[in-house]
């Protein structure tokens, strides 16, 4: 008993001197200052050989951590010694145990104001974990988002749980603007939710009418204007649901235009392709710093509002040039720095095809009403399981996740634009490379003088278009 109680004392001490500073920047001064303290004193009681103004601070020092470990003890300890007595008693209610073993509630951290992870130290594959998901859900009150082994430690499973239901309007704001080129669209309940077009250079939006997939555009275009980006828009609609940035955007909606556009960027792509072979260099990066005097290159980004739209049309050479020119940029356009943003209202296997599709890694797609449209974009009919909330997307880059894209307010202020690194005339290595077109879809014949007739027939039906 009595040994008990002198450990227990000893125990509490320590809290107080180890646990307390670490959580709490008011204790973690105070003891830097009574060390600092206690320092100057034994110096100072060594040099008049007295230790009575010494021992008090130790003594003081002593009572001071005892009491801060009670209240470690008390706010930290106590609760996790309940929560792991209540988790004993479900484990035991639903079976879930391996050899006569209950899992051992180690921890509970918030990760963010949606989500909170238990971590627990358990023998249990996650297949078991899994198999009593639901019987967990219930008795814990709780929605559970995954359930994961710890990858550095086995035998360390984390629940994730929601904490409450994500937001329905969360409005875009500059400060999700990040310094690199990550492109943040949404947030899901883990956090801010990003592009980033180093690992995914080019996108597909995909989303039934009033989806909210202009407001990802929108909130894209921002950041590509702000980041210095060459931004250029095809958009049928002419532009419409995007005129808040007519002044600092090139909007393209005559198809003998877009052709141009599309085929002077394969033009280009190939062009910066010979004059990164040139300096031996493969990407953009190395190639500007190569050129640090101001004679680089910018990056371009290409929006196409409604793909489909725009592969969809009778003219069966002007359908094949499209898209022959957009699986070109697709597949080679990466490492150039030239990307390419197309949102979809309905995914038809018939007009994307697969080339485009698998070059086009980042995906995000909002709820649609029948199952294949997911399975078309996402490989997985988890979009039409969502909620039917405006700018609610599943978004699948590495993983998936459920995502609340941004709303885009009228009037946004763009902050000042970072300048434009134009190349300069001297750029030897570009103008040293004769300027020979790579192999190109057949160009238009002159008979095309206007842009040709649309198919009469979609799958979808614009007049109900609302952004």
């Amino acid at each position: 008993m009595v040994v008990d109680l002198i450990l227990g004392f000893f125990r509490l001490f320590w809290y107080g001197v180890a646990y307390m500073p670490k959580k709490n920047e008011i204790v973690s001064g105070f003891y830097t200052i009574y060390y600092l303290v206690l320092v100057v004193m034994l110096i100072v009681s060594f040099v008049a050989s007295n230790f009575d103004h010494f021992l008090v601070l130790v003594v003081i020092f002593v009572i001071a951590s005892f009491m801060l470990g009670i209240v470690h003890y008390i706010t930290d300890i106590l609760p996790i010694i309940r929560m792991r007595r209540w988790f004993f008693q479900i484990f035991k209610d639903i079976k879930l145990k391996t050899e006569n073993k209950l899992p051992y509630f180690l921890a509970l951290e918030n990760i963010s104001e949606y989500v909170s992870v238990y971590s627990f130290r358990c023998y249990c594959p996650t297949r078991v974990w899994q198999a009593k998901k639901d019987f967990l859900e219930m008795h814990m009150n709780v929605k559970i988002f995954d359930i994961q082994q710890n990858p550095k430690d086995k035998s360390v499973i984390h629940v994730f749980t929601q904490n409450k239901p994500l937001s329905a309007n969360i409005p875009w704001e500059n400060k999700y603007i990040s310094d690199d080129d990550i492109f943040n669209i949404g947030m899901s309940h883990f956090g801010v939710v990003g592009m980033d077009l180093a690992q995914h250079p080019h996108a597909f939006i995909a989303g039934e009418t009033g989806s909210g997939k202009s407001n990802i555009l929108k909130c894209m275009i921002h950041q590509a204007i702000y980041k210095g980006f060459e931004v250029l828009l095809i958009d049928f609609k002419r532009g419409v649901s995007f005129a808040g940035f007519d002044d600092k955007v090139t909007v393209y909606y005559e198809y003998k235009d877009v052709i141009k556009v599309l085929r002077d960027l394969v033009v280009e792509t190939a062009n910066r392709l010979d004059a990164f072979r040139a300096v031996k260099v493969d990407n953009l990066k190395d190639y500007n710093l190569a050129f640090a005097d101001g004679a680089s290159l910018n990056k371009k980004i290409v929006f196409i509002d409604e793909l489909a739209e725009l592969l969809k049309t009778r003219d069966k050479e002007t359908a094949g040039i499209l898209s022959d020119s957009i699986e070109t940029l697709t597949r080679l356009s990466r490492a150039v720095g030239i990307h390419l943003i197309m949102a979809i209202q309905r995914p038809d296997a018939t007009v994307v095809c697969g080339q485009i599709k698998n070059n086009t890694p980042y995906r995000a797609c909002g709820r649609f009403a029948d199952k294949e449209p997911s399975r078309i974009v996402l490989g997985s009919d988890i979009a039409s399981t969502l909620p039917n909330i405006k700018g609610r997307f599943i978004v699948k880059d590495n993983d998936m996740q459920e995502v609340q894209g941004f709303y885009y307010p009228k009037d946004t202020y763009i902050p000042v634009a970072k300048k434009l690194r134009k190349p300069k005339a001297k750029l030897k290595p570009l103008a040293e490379i004769p300027k020979e077109e790579a192999p190109l879809p057949k160009p238009v014949t002159n008979k095309v003088k206007d842009a040709p007739k649309r198919a009469s027939e979609f799958e979808f039906d614009f007049s109900k278009f609302k952004k």
